[in-house]
């Protein structure tokens, strides 16, 4: 193999030839005139000398050998004397495959986080990733007053931009719903959802309580279903302990909405299973209605069946 061959394989590595560590490997292998002969310490130094045009001390050179053996990139004869230094084909062969198997691996852990990322989109309609594309890009400032919404997009859009991405470290936000809408059709969990659970991943608490339909399996089998298309995002949020979710001992008619600490609420006006009307009240603006909200939701909470394991189990299986 030739210097020239020899310096393109590193290079497709991603070893930079111009850094000073790879200075020195080219000044050995040009000292050597070539892989397997030995040369000393005078000769590296002129070589390197002569690549760099400038004088280095032996201090550093020394440094840049040692690393260079450490790298498997050169041998260090330490019984000959004086000391000598060679690069050897085998020698390269195994730190070039060793550089490969790295780069692989590399890749193949970059491939895997894309298709966990793609497979996490796949469920999500097109209008919802482009309405949660564009409230990023443009930066939509929070409502300061309470106010009515009308359309979906529109509510959908208020819920993730007023409480999954409103909230910070150590807000809480509680979710009160009905499983009626899950067996109305829902279907797989959207992007309001998805940006629910990630606020977890930033210290934001979030207690998901649903009023049950039929039997306990009919409500677990809902909910494994709505969230399956989120299995992964949904069990990492889960281990960081912000996640909980439960349901209350028995059917109740109650709010349908969403709190963000005692701050503010999403009041939805329909039980549809995707509700295009909702109110947003802030607490300045009609305090006894949030207090009452958030003291039955923390009641129901308190009896509510925590099923967060028994999901986990399903999904388990489902995904096996």
């Amino acid at each position: 193999m030739s210097n020239k061959e020899f310096q393109r394989s590193l290079e497709k590595l991603g070893m930079d030839m111009t850094s000073s560590k790879m200075q020195v490997f080219r000044a050995v292998l040009l000292a050597a005139g070539g892989t397997g002969k030995p040369t000393r310490y005078g000769e590296i130094a002129s070589s390197l000398e002569s690549i760099a045009k400038k004088k280095f001390t032996k201090a550093y050179i020394y440094r840049q050998l040692s690393e260079l053996e450490e790298a498997g990139l050169i041998i260090i004869n330490t019984i000959t004397t004086p000391r000598t230094y060679s690069i050897t084909e085998s020698t390269i062969s195994k730190t070039l495959e060793f550089e490969r198997q790295e780069k692989v691996s590399e890749s193949e852990a970059k491939r895997q986080d894309l298709t966990t990322k793609l497979n996490r989109l796949k469920p999500i309609k097109s209008q919802e990733l482009a309405l949660m594309f564009h409230k990023q890009l443009a930066g939509e400032p929070s409502i300061e007053g309470s106010l009515m919404i009308e359309g979906i997009e529109n509510v959908r859009s208020a819920i993730i931009r007023e409480f999954a991405d409103g909230a910070k470290k150590g807000d809480h936000v509680r979710v009160l719903g009905h499983a009626s809408t899950l067996a109305e059709g829902l279907g797989p969990g959207g992007v309001t959802e998805l940006r629910l659970m990630q606020s977890g991943f930033r210290g934001v608490k979030v207690k998901g309580l649903l009023t049950p339909v039929g039997d306990d399996s009919l409500n677990l089998n809902l909910m494994a279903g709505h969230l399956t298309p989120m299995v992964e995002v949904f069990e990492q949020a889960s281990k960081t302990g912000n996640i909980q979710l439960r349901f209350s001992s028995e059917p109740i008619k109650t709010y349908r909405m969403l709190t963000l600490n005692e701050d503010k609420m999403l009041l939805y006006l329909t039980h549809a299973k995707e509700s295009d009307m909702a109110a947003l009240v802030h607490r300045k603006d009609n305090p006894g209605l949030i207090d009452d909200a958030i003291r039955t939701f923390d009641e129901l909470w308190e009896t509510g069946i925590d099923v967060l394991d028994i999901i986990n189990q399903m999904l388990q299986k489902q995904d096996s």
